[in-house]
């Protein structure tokens, strides 16, 4: 199973690759075409797998996200939310890239994707507003996630340098440096408590092209992510381990 789900992150990779590479309006257009084309985008709403909603996050939550290592660096990421009838139904399915380290104890030092169970708590990106149905912060230069631990520098929050100009700019992360993984982007909730050595910026957001990891993200292809982005609502829960710890597997 593992090599099917390589082969398809590949696919993923080749087609966000050449949606990216195109220089003039006839290559986009082509890439635009291709990206919309792919059969993630196209899935049918389905019944979430039994091992889904034998989840602990399943059962306090109406709406989950559901990533699942499967190797060191790479993930199986979907969706899920109850319909009316309060039945578990899956949305979305695709591969993805975690951190460096792989799953862990997250920290401010390294590269853990953290394990747990978080509240997405804010939603914001570089792009216009897809739609979200939470309140939805469009970003410019202005932006920064803090990194600054000192008291009234709201660590681990998403600030304008307008209103905090004391922040310590290095020790944070410039939501701009990051045009393209931070086109769109959902805080994970992880280390609400604000405390600095649980590090800070954990996000679930477009993937990086050029890279197969993320520095303890979450990273999904675009399309998927405007996809999320447009689904996500207020209280809707993130859990993250190994596809092996929550006794999932591969759908076919």
């Amino acid at each position: 199973m593992k090599r099917l789900f390589a082969l398809l992150l590949a696919v993923v990779m080749t087609v966000s690759l050449c949606a990216c590479g195109g220089s003039d309006k006839a290559t986009s257009d082509t890439a635009q075409a291709a990206s919309d084309a792919l059969y993630f985008t196209r899935q049918e709403v389905r019944k979430s797998p039994e091992w889904v909603t034998k989840l602990k996050a399943a059962q306090d939550a109406d709406q989950l996200i559901v990533v699942a290592g499967v190797d060191k660096t790479t993930a199986y990421v979907t969706m899920h939310e109850k319909n009316n009838s309060g039945e578990w139904e899956q949305i979305i399915a695709t591969p993805g890239f975690i951190g460096l380290d792989g799953l862990g104890n997250a920290n401010i030092n390294d590269c853990f994707t953290p394990v747990g169970t978080f509240t997405i708590d804010k939603a914001f990106g570089l792009a216009d507003d897809p739609g979200c149905q939470m309140e939805y912060t469009k970003v410019n230069e202005d932006y920064y996630w803090s990194g600054d631990a000192r008291e009234g520098m709201h660590f681990n929050e998403l600030v304008n340098i307008k209103d905090v100009p004391g922040l310590n700019t290095e020790d944070s992360e410039h939501i701009s440096d990051f045009d393209y993984a931070y086109r769109y982007v959902l805080n994970m909730g992880y280390n609400s408590e604000c405390e600095e050595e649980k590090g800070f910026a954990f996000f679930l957001h477009c993937f990086r092209v050029n890279r197969t990891y993320t520095g303890g993200c979450v990273g999904v292809p675009e399309n998927i992510m405007k996809f999320i982005m447009q689904h996500v609502k207020p209280g809707c829960k993130i859990t993250i381990d190994s596809l092996e710890k929550m006794n999932g597997a591969l759908d076919d």
